[in-house]
């Protein structure tokens, strides 16, 4: 029990501390970002690659069993090349004008004060089962459910 009480004050401890940070971006050290940037061109060169010569691969077995099978491989390749590059610049277009039409109406409704009013009604909840809910607590259960749906009701209109 005391260790539950010792994990309760420390929690929220450490939530008043994360509370008091800073809520904006954190960004990576430029000499990181170049190192992620340089990393994110291997693995796409690599996976280039390896797409490249399971290619030539099947070129060469088509070509070893059948020289029209080959020739007809070469040409799906081909015309696949061709549309995965225009496929491509059809999406980043798309995601070009989405990006541009886009408005996103940001509703808070859930505020602090809502959000600990919650937890105050779970803990209330809890104790409740624990004591079989006798009447003292079932009345502050009502009073904080009441102001928790006041705020949350206010923060909508």
């Amino acid at each position: 029990m005391i260790n539950g009480i010792i994990k309760l004050f420390y929690s929220e401890v450490v939530k008043a501390n994360i509370k008091k940070m800073p809520s904006g971006e954190y960004s990576l050290k430029d000499e990181y970002k170049e190192i992620k940037n340089l990393t994110l061109k291997i693995d796409s060169l690599a996976i280039k690659l390896i797409k490249f010569m399971i290619g030539i691969i099947a070129l060469i077995l088509a070509f070893e069993i059948n020289p029209i099978l080959g020739i007809g491989l070469f040409l799906i390749e081909f015309l696949y090349v061709i549309y995965k590059k225009n496929l491509e610049q059809q999406i980043l277009e798309s995601i070009n004008h989405l990006k541009d039409n886009i408005e996103i109406p940001k509703l808070d409704i859930l505020t602090e004060k809502g959000k600990s009013g919650i937890n105050i009604l779970i803990t209330l909840l809890i104790l409740g089962i624990i004591t079989n809910f006798n009447w003292p607590i079932v009345v502050s259960f009502i009073v904080v459910f009441l102001f928790t749906i006041k705020d949350i009701y206010s923060n909508i209109k």
